[in-house]
Formats: C-alpha cells, sequence, structure tokens
C-alpha cells in the first residue's frame, strides 16, 4: 500500500508539469518508437581520468573508492517514450549495479526524485567530484530514504542499512516493484564467471501505459549518485 505524502509545495512546483504529461508524449515532445535501447551504467576506463583533477587509478575508474565514479552511474539515455506493448532492453554496463522498475505519477520529474535522494544539483551535471555533496557519502547511502512522486505518494521505502546484509544493503522496496534483477559484478562488459563482451542484456516488455522509473538497487549508486531513468509507455 501507497503512503501519501501531502507536499504543498511540490505539488504546486510539478502543476505545470501535469498538462505536458496528459498531452501523451513525455520524452522532449519526441514521437513514442515501437522498442527502445537502453545503456545502465557507464564502462570503467582503466587508463583514462573522468574528471579534473584526475580520479584513481588503483583498481580502476569506478571502485568503491574512486571519487570520479559517479560519473559511470547514469541511463543513457535517461528517459525513453514507447508505445504500449513494446519493449526496453537494458544492456548493463561496470560492476555492481542491480535493476528495478516501478511506475509513477505521470507528472514525475528527475528532481522531484533526486532531492529525496541527494538534496542538490544533479550529479549528471557535476564536472568536480569536490562539487558532488554525496560522493561517496557512506552516511547517505546508508540511511532511511522514503521517496515520492510527483503526486506525493511513496513509491520507494529505502529501509536504514546496519548490518549491511539483505535486504537493506540494497534498496530494497518490493511495494509496487514490477522487477528486480542484478547484483553480478561486471568487469569491463563481461561477468566474471563468462567473460562475455558488451554487457549483459536484460529486456521488460510494458504492457500498460504509464511513467516508470528504473533505477538502479546500489545504495551508493541510486541515493548518492542519482543512477534512475524513466519509460514512458503510450497507447499510440
Amino acid at each position: 500500500m501507497r503512503f501519501r505524502l501531502m507536499l504543498v509545495a511540490t505539488t504546486l512546483v510539478a502543476a505545470p508539469i501535469v498538462s505536458l504529461a496528459q498531452n501523451g508524449d513525455l520524452t522532449h515532445q519526441l514521437p513514442a518508437t515501437q522498442d527502445a535501447m537502453v545503456d545502465f551504467g557507464v564502462f570503467p576506463v582503466p587508463a583514462v581520468p573522468l574528471g579534473d583533477p584526475p580520479c584513481l587509478q588503483t583498481g580502476g575508474i569506478g571502485g568503491p573508492l574512486d571519487p570520479c565514479s559517479y560519473k559511470l552511474h547514469h541511463l543513457t539515455p535517461e528517459e525513453v517514450t514507447i508505445v504500449k506493448g513494446g519493449e526496453v532492453t537494458f544492456q548493463i554496463h561496470g560492476g555492481g549495479h542491480a535493476m528495478a522498475i516501478l511506475e509513477v505519477s505521470k507528472n514525475t520529474t528527475r528532481d522531484d526524485i533526486g532531492q529525496l535522494l541527494c538534496r542538490g544539483t544533479d550529479p549528471k551535471t557535476i564536472a568536480n567530484p569536490a562539487d558532488h555533496v554525496c560522493n561517496l557519502d557512506a552516511g547517505n547511502a546508508n540511511a532511511e530514504h522514503q521517496i515520492a512522486d510527483g503526486k506525493g505518494d511513496v513509491v520507494i521505502v529505502a529501509s536504514r542499512n546496519v548490518t549491511n546484509a539483505h535486504p537493506d544493503n540494497r534498496v530494497w522496496s518490493p511495494e509496487g516493484r514490477l522487477m528486480s534483477m542484478g547484483g553480478v559484478q561486471f568487469i569491463n562488459g563481461g561477468t566474471t564467471a563468462a567473460g562475455a563482451t558488451g554487457g549483459t542484456l536484460i529486456t521488460y516488455r510494458f504492457l500498460k501505459t504509464g511513467r516508470y522509473l528504473v533505477h538502479c538497487m546500489n545504495r551508493t549508486h541510486f541515493l548518492n549518485d542519482w543512477m534512475f531513468g524513466f519509460v514512458n509507455v503510450t497507447g499510440e
């Protein structure tokens, strides 16, 4: 059961977006496609620093102590629109990712979600790691977060992580969740077991119109670094 979070300010800010969402075209006014591809994360590049000042090289860029690892924690494209019955294929890049999908209100914006994760500037726009206020912040990543959509409905409850054991060592919120998968360590696009290249593919078919949040269940990736995106499904 979803909880109602009464936020008057959020409702007022979201109001102008509602009319846009009701037009059924939510991805920057682009037409819907039958299917879509999304890169889930970015391949680590051990030989090339990803920022200025240079990032840590020990263990490869993207490791748990790398101040530039947040630059790998995003979806490309961040938002897609498909027709009802279409599929989205997510290609997993990098390591430590686990994916979940759930439905949110059509007027939900990236900022609505992000400000309940790490308040401030969207990490995808930050060039210097020192400007990322939640960068490698274990306190924020392990704290409880109640995440609401554009209507104020709490759609994710990330319980406090104390013991670093399942389920609280990841953003584990099964209420309303449509699917979850992942958690395997990937190295340069392949698993440690199979050694395949190109990353693992996860395909999900959307049978209902609406707006869907796709996020990484890795607490640091999601709660600190805003690793999430949206899939819009239209009836056209």
